[in-house]
């Protein structure tokens, strides 16, 4: 059966929504539970529904997963698979008056609502299975530390198996070895075809020309096949497709995930880091460096600044509003990453499975809160004066001074909103977001926001700006501050004292506030408001000149007494400089909620498409630098940020690095965080990666988990060969090229794909690899063949990404896509591209029928059709069977057999046929007009079948005209299995 009839026939099977519960989870479940639901379960609900607290209001629990199915009072929390008949849903939505969770108007925000909700909705996959504890989880046994992944690499012997003549390397050896142990055998090696295609698709993801096809085939010497994997190892090509395998693990995507007021959604300058991973694997640079350079880049020795884009690793994950959950994304990106663990899972708790306690997750916790992303991004090449820089240059100027324009509009507008009721403002300003604010008072600065019709968006800011931390013993605002710790017995005795004192200049505060308050006598707080209020008012003439003075030049500002400008910076700073740029106006807008800054109008957006689109914008790197004070992190009891416990120092993890570990001193710790990580002590590092890269040969990793080589992960199918090869790995410099010439050039690597069925009840996945893996194509595998044989795909290497998806189509390869993190383009949903949400080192394989109608109706495959019978090869081919083997041989890199071509020509005449019955029915109607009807329709039959030679490569796939005879036979062709899979 062909690839389109596969799919179109491929039934899915029902699975229980109980099953969903109970089953086995798989990673990314796992992960979706540990990321995104225990955080809000921890943090909302615990406090009344825990049973480890002893809380469980209304007979509910749900800190264990039996807790959550059994319920409370009212029946179970939730009914997997059906978030429409679940409580806890219907609660959380607060859908029914009677029934709202939280309670006391705590309502959770929309995107926690939305979590548990997918959540319910794909079964409510629990890894939990009982109530946490605060202590030393189930993980942190004798056993779990004693797990093979967590022992140091030690080479093991090369065995010695019977079947010597099978076996050229080491590699084989051991795969022998274990195949002998069963009574099994290898198979034989495959055909110089199979081969061919097999190391092209592997190693840059493109099938092989006809020409390499037939030079490959004529080349008799013992070193062809090693000839080949050279030649492929030094294409810049290879860096393209092994390149976009790391980013899945680094979870690359060019945009935040999620459009948020102040936050533009879109990275400029992502793709800056994917050009270093792809230039690094042509490089072949050590991986251990690697490593370094994506860690801390920023701290190695010499001046490199292209370097600096490595740090991309770090700052590409998705965004998040609390800056907890961008260091966790970041933790779980590291850790997944380069050390095969799920440290994350111990955000809330100690690791259920793994000896990784909570202490650890807030030592590395520590260091990436000890780490900043600088506003302005470091350049990573000099910039070369050109016209398309000039261009660049000339818009942004344009767009920064709308941007100034619209903020310095914003400013004056709330400056002049507070200056009309100063006292109101004050008043209801003494809450703001604080937490701790008695309901009492919450409810006060509601009554004056209602009925003094206040602006509620501007109430955050003068709450930061009033009252906020950073504004203690502030020059204008100190006594403000302290009017509102005076006793409510005692308040216009302390009130008086306390306007003496700012009279009198106490504390150097500001000569207009001191003024304000000579002979000042409140008596009661909102009299204390009263004083700024009159202070505001007798500056009215000074206020009027300035705002006019701003909105004609920020600049101008600086003109009048700093004294002034620091009374009137209310709710906001007023800007005093004309280098008013988009990354300035980042940094004053911090206080700005984000409806505000939505309903602004600011331009960031089309200042990062300027700098994503425009080819004179120059490469910015996306970086992180060291805090100017780096700092340990407390514990977060249950998760809970507000919730704190001992302070914890920045290290690397106790299972690998032993209970005496040294404390981080560096700055942040990142270095030595990454010195950590790539030293050959490390048990974990060259077997995550040795394993990795065995998976992208074989179709499936000597670990199946590649992402997760803790206790819950398979036991290795072969672990004597994974330890030799991570050995053999460090030892050859942590060259990832010379890895690969080590698998490739095994026997094992060369086998058949043929089947056995005595062997197949032995071992029916193959784990002992008796035989070759049929493989699927990946979706940039499938898209980029396509372009490859139809002669349009643009080898072009690196820059910015470009659009897929939608017409006119880039013929550029896909590692260049542009990747959505929010809104990922169902073309390659269909097609399993890897979720940018999370690391994701191995992508599910799917057979769906959106696949099949993607290949039959895109005007993609069309274009490809039509291109594939105009190249060159087709076009001089001197009869039919001719023009069936210069298919077979660009799409399928082999000669058809009699049975195909014969296929092929009843085809063609099949549908010539069709094609032209109604015509001749309707032609033989009509009256003859000569030898040319005759001419012209012998040649429109000509080219039906044959293809027009006029239809021009223009790039666009737009053209609509019906498909010839020979095209529609060639987008049969494209979608057989034999495209689609690698024997």
């Amino acid at each position: 059966m062909n690839f389109f009839g596969l799919i179109l026939t491929t039934a899915a099977l029902a699975v229980s929504s109980f099953g969903a519960v109970t089953a086995a989870l798989n990673q990314e479940q796992t992960d979706f539970f540990e990321k995104k639901v225990r955080p809000i379960l921890a943090e909302n609900c615990y406090k009344c529904h825990s049973a480890e607290q002893g809380k469980s209001k209304g007979g509910l629990t749900l800190d264990s997963r039996d807790g959550v199915l059994k319920g409370g009072e009212t029946g179970p929390a939730l009914e997997p698979g059906a978030p429409e008949k679940s409580l806890l849903v219907h609660a959380i939505g607060y859908d029914d008056p009677d029934l709202q969770m939280p309670p006391k108007g705590e309502k959770l925000t929309k995107e926690q609502v939305e979590t548990l909700t997918a959540w319910v909705k794909m079964g409510a996959p629990d890894p939990r299975t009982a109530a946490v504890a605060v202590t030393r989880m189930s993980g942190d046994t004798e056993t779990s530390r004693a797990h093979w992944a967590f022992q140091p690499v030690v080479k093991p012997t090369i065995p010695v198996p019977q079947n010597r003549a099978w076996c050229r390397t080491p590699v084989d050896a051991f795969v022998a070895k274990g195949l002998e142990d069963k009574g099994m055998a290898p198979n034989s090696l495959a055909t110089k075809e199979t081969l061919l295609r097999r190391a092209s698709y592997d190693l840059i993801g493109l099938p092989p020309t006809p020409e390499q096809l037939t030079a490959f085939v004529a080349d008799e010497s013992p070193r062809a096949f090693e000839k080949v994997v050279d030649r492929l190892l030094a294409s810049p090509q290879y860096g393209e497709r092994w390149g976009r395998h790391w980013l899945d693990t680094a979870r690359y995507a060019d945009t935040t995930g999620e459009p948020r007021g102040k936050d533009e959604y879109r990275y400029p300058h992502a793709w800056t880091y994917r050009d270093y991973v792809i230039q690094s694997f042509n490089e072949d640079k050590p991986y251990d460096q690697f490593i370094l350079e994506q860690l801390a880049a920023d701290q190695l020795p010499g001046e490199d600044p292209a370097r600096l884009a490595a740090l991309g690793f770090l700052t590409v994950g998705q965004r998040f509003r609390s800056v907890n959950d961008v260091i966790n994304d970041r933790i779980d990106a590291v850790t997944k990453g380069f050390l095969g663990l799920t440290v994350s899972c111990a955000r809330c708790h100690d690791h259920m499975f793994d000896p990784v306690p909570t202490e650890d997750y807030y030592s590395l916790h520590g260091i990436f809160a000890s780490s900043i992303e600088p506003v302005s991004k470091p350049l990573l090449a000099s910039v070369q004066e050109s016209p398309e820089l000039r261009e660049f240059e000339m818009k942004m100027a344009a767009l920064q001074k709308q941007n100034r324009d619209i903020f310095v509009r914003e400013v004056i507008g709330d400056l002049n909103e507070f200056l009309s009721k100063p006292k109101a403002y004050l008043l209801a300003g003494r809450v703001g977001q604080r937490k701790g604010a008695t309901a009492e008072m919450i409810a006060e600065r509601n009554r004056i926001i209602r009925e003094r019709k206040l602006e509620v968006d501007l109430i955050p800011s003068i709450f930061q700006r009033t009252m906020g931390p950073k504004n203690r013993n502030d020059s204008v605002f100190w006594p403000w501050q302290e009017a509102q710790k005076l006793s409510e017995t005692n308040f216009e005795q302390e009130a008086r004292q306390l306007a003496d004192r700012a009279a009198k200049g106490r504390r150097a505060l500001n000569p207009y506030v001191v003024k304000a308050f000579i002979g000042a006598t409140p008596r009661t707080l909102e009299e204390f408001a009263g004083v700024y209020a009159q202070m505001y008012a007798g500056l009215e003439e000074q206020t009027k000149a300035l705002i006019e003075a701003v909105r004609t030049s920020p600049e101008r500002a600086a003109e009048f007494d700093p004294a002034l400008l620091e009374v009137l910076s209310v709710p906001l700073e007023l800007p005093t400089t004309a280098n008013l740029d988009s990354t300035r106006i980042r940094e004053l807008i911090q206080r700005w909620p984000n409806r505000k800054v939505a309903r602004a109008g600011l331009v960031f957006n089309q200042i990062n498409e300027l700098q994503l689109t425009h080819p004179g914008a120059p490469a910015h790197a996306m970086t992180l630098v060291d805090a100017p004070r780096a700092r340990d992190s407390r514990v977060f009891i249950r998760g809970e940020a507000e919730n704190r416990g001992a302070v914890v120092p920045r290290r690397f993890l106790e299972i690998l690095a032993g209970p005496e570990r040294p404390v981080f001193k560096q700055g942040s710790g990142r270095l030595e965080l990454a010195q950590a990580i790539a030293s050959k002590d490390n048990p974990l590092t060259a077997r995550v990666m040795v394993n990795r890269i065995w998976m992208h040969h074989f179709g499936e990793g000597l670990v199946t988990t590649p992402d997760d080589l803790g206790v819950q992960s398979a036991a290795p199918s072969n672990q004597a060969l994974l330890d030799y090869l991570a050995a053999q790995f460090m030892e050859g410099n942590w060259s990832i090229k010379r890895l690969h010439r080590i698998i490739m050039l095994s026997s094992v690597y060369q086998q058949t794909t043929a089947t056995n069925k005595a062997y197949e009840q032995k071992d029916p996945e193959n784990r002992l690899l008796w035989r070759a893996n049929i493989r699927r194509l990946d979706f940039e595998a499938v898209r980029d063949s396509l372009l490859f044989v139809s002669g349009k795909l643009d080898t072009t290497s690196g820059g910015k990404p470009v659009n897929l998806t939608d017409e006119p189509y880039s013929y550029r390869r896909s590692v260049y896509g542009y990747i959505d993190r929010g809104n990922l383009p169902e073309l390659m949903s269909h097609f399993d591209f890897s979720d940018p949400d999370m690391p994701n080192s191995k992508r599910t394989t799917t057979v769906v029928p959106q696949q099949a109608l993607f290949l039959m109706n895109s005007s993609m495959s069309v274009d490809v059709a039509r291109k594939l019978v105009t190249r060159p090869e087709f076009a001089s081919a001197y009869d039919d069977r001719a023009r069936v083997q210069a298919l077979y041989a660009m799409l399928f890199q082999r000669t058809a057999r009699p049975e195909e071509q014969q296929m092929a020509i009843g085809f063609l005449n099949e549908k010539v046929a069709e094609t032209h019955e109604d015509d001749d029915e309707a032609e033989l109607s009509k009256p003859m007009r000569g030898k040319k009807r005759f001419a012209a329709r012998r040649e429109q039959r000509k080219q039906d079948r044959y293809g027009s030679q006029s239809i021009k490569n223009t790039g666009v796939l737009v053209d609509r005209k019906p498909l010839t005879a020979w095209e529609r036979y060639a987008q049969a062709l494209l979608f057989t299995n034999e495209l689609a899979y690698v024997n």
